[in-house]
């Protein structure tokens, strides 16, 4: 390779078209710094309070397209309730939509454990994959499919610690 194809690939090179710029630098923030929009979330007690305060449906959107799969799987839908029309049209407005609390719970749900699952496999493909497949521990049911629920998100959690710690079977 060239030395000015080198440079060409470097993180600083701004001669790559700018939509591909935006795209390697939304890649660098994690799932849940989109979702937070850069706050600080150091305790569970702040996230709370943003929940309550309901994420912008944008953010949201710009959250869920980090992910190839999330993208696929509707998860916007299965976020808001609502029909791809309706999130299409909410998006159009020119007034923020936010998420109320309920919604902007399951959202951060989503973030933490994409989140959680790349930190565990080492990548996001391997992460999704994992996502989007039958688990034998977890009774045959697909991890992505079990996170809009609390008692689902706590079980997908808590096997992903113990993969990361090595307690799993």
């Amino acid at each position: 390779m060239s030395a000015t194809n080198t440079a060409d690939t470097s993180t600083g090179d701004k001669s790559r078209p700018a939509g591909r710029r935006a795209a390697a630098d939304k890649v660098s923030k994690t799932p849940t710094e989109v979702l937070l929009h850069g706050r600080k979330s150091d305790t569970p007690l702040e996230i709370i309070r943003y929940t309550q305060e309901g994420f912008d449906l944008s953010d949201v959107r710009e959250m869920l397209e980090i992910s190839a799969l999330y993208m696929a799987s509707g998860l916007v839908e299965r976020i808001t309730g609502k029909s791809v029309r309706t999130v299409q049209r909410l998006t159009k407005e020119t007034a923020t939509v936010r998420l109320n609390q309920q919604q902007s719970t399951v959202a951060f749900q989503y973030a933490q454990t994409l989140e959680h699952a790349i930190n565990v496999f080492g990548s996001q493909p391997l992460a999704e994959d994992w996502l989007k497949k039958p688990c034998k521990y977890l009774d045959g049911n697909i991890p992505l499919l079990l996170i809009d629920n609390a008692l689902g998100y706590l079980v997908v959690e808590g096997y992903l610690t113990r993969i990361e710690h090595g307690v799993y079977q």
